[in-house]
């Protein structure tokens, strides 16, 4: 029973952690602009319901004012450089999208001193399956448990009467 109640916790658990990742070493790809640059680290794939970042490395000798990022048909952000920084990074809500895409172009322009460096990145959106599924089978598991339970210990009982 003990080792039941441990697997249930832990699934529990871990059902409850975030998967989001805000780190370089997290980012599946890297994209490098020789002519600025700058580096650019990024999830191929856009979970719906999970914020998205992209984060980018300045050069040492950066003069942009600014770097725009947009999605062909979505939202768009832009991003002004500041001197304090080196590594900064961009988020796009979970909310951003509804439905999947594959190949959707992200169009990257990096503005400053007046020059214009332009680039695209294919992202796919992709759309999760719903964890309704494990916790209907979490909850059928446990409530079949209880009534299997439930009629051992009645059956006992019965048995005990019987023997009476």
């Amino acid at each position: 029973m003990r080792l039941f109640v441990m697997i249930l916790t832990i699934l529990v658990l871990s059902g409850l952690v975030s998967a989001e990742c805000r780190e370089k070493g997290c980012m599946t790809s890297e994209f490098k602009l020789d002519s600025t640059g700058h580096v650019f680290y990024y999830n191929e794939v856009f979970d719906i319901g999970t914020n998205w970042y992209i984060i980018f490395d300045f050069p040492e000798s950066n003069t942009n004012d600014s770097i725009e990022f947009s999605f062909v048909d979505g939202p768009s952000k832009i991003h002004t450089y500041n001197e304090a920084e080196v590594t900064d990074s961009v988020s796009f809500p979970g909310s951003s999208f509804s439905e999947e895409k594959f190949n959707l172009v992200l169009n990257v322009k990096i503005n400053g001193n007046n020059t214009s460096n332009e680039f695209n990145l294919s992202i796919d959106i992709n759309k999760p399956p719903a964890d309704d599924l494990f916790y209907l089978w979490g909850g059928m598991t446990v409530f079949w448990t209880a009534i299997g339970a439930y009629v051992l210990y009645i059956s006992s009982k019965f048995t005990k009467l019987r023997d009476k």
